[in-house]
C-alpha cells in the first residue's frame, strides 16, 4: 500500500469518526502520513532528488524553467559530457524533450536562476553553493547551477547506494 492510499485511508477514517477521540487519531494519522518523507513515498529517482532540491532552494514549481532544470539537471548528472556543451548539447536536448526552442529553455532556466536568487532562502542558497560562484555577480550562470545541482544530486544518490 503507498503512502496516498494511506493518505487517503486515513482521511476516510476521519470523515467517517463518531467520537472525538477517533477523529483525533485519524487527524494525528493523517498528519503523520501528509509529514513522511518522499523516501517514505517511493524511491528515490534521481528526478525526486533535483525536485526537492530545488524546492528546498526555493525555486518556484510553477515556473516553466522548473521543469526544463529538472531534466537538465537529471541530463548532467547522468552524463557529464552535457555541462561542456550547454548551448549547442544540453539545451537542444531539454528543448526537444518538452517539444519548444533551445533559445526558450535558455531563458525559462534563466529566469528560474533569478527568482531562485531573489526570493529563495538566503541560508540554503549559501549551503547549496557557498564560495562556488562570484560574490560580484550575485547569482550562478545557467551552467554554474546546473553543473552544481547535478554535482550534488550524483554525489547524494551515491551516497544512497
Amino acid at each position: 500500500m503507498g503512502i496516498l492510499e494511506m493518505q487517503v485511508n486515513a482521511l476516510m477514517r476521519l470523515c467517517a469518526a463518531e467520537t472525538e477521540r477517533d477523529r483525533a487519531l485519524a487527524r494525528q494519522e493523517l498528519r503523520r502520513l501528509m509529514e513522511a518523507s518522499p523516501e517514505e513515498a517511493g524511491p528515490v529517482t534521481m528526478e525526486r532528488l533535483v525536485r526537492r532540491m530545488l524546492l528546498e532552494l526555493g525555486a518556484p514549481e510553477h515556473l516553466t524553467g522548473h521543469d526544463f532544470a529538472v531534466y537538465a539537471i537529471v541530463l548532467v548528472a547522468e552524463n557529464r559530457t552535457y555541462i561542456h556543451n550547454i548551448t549547442f548539447g544540453l539545451y537542444p536536448q531539454v528543448a526537444a524533450h518538452f517539444d519548444t526552442t533551445a533559445a526558450r529553455v535558455e531563458r525559462a532556466i534563466r529566469h528560474l536562476v533569478e527568482v531562485t536568487w531573489s526570493r529563495g532562502d538566503l541560508d540554503v542558497l549559501q549551503r547549496y553553493f557557498g564560495n562556488t560562484i562570484s560574490q560580484y555577480k550575485g547569482k550562478p550562470t545557467n551552467g554554474e547551477f546546473i553543473a552544481r545541482l547535478a554535482n550534488m544530486a550524483r554525489q547524494r544518490m551515491e551516497d544512497a547506494a
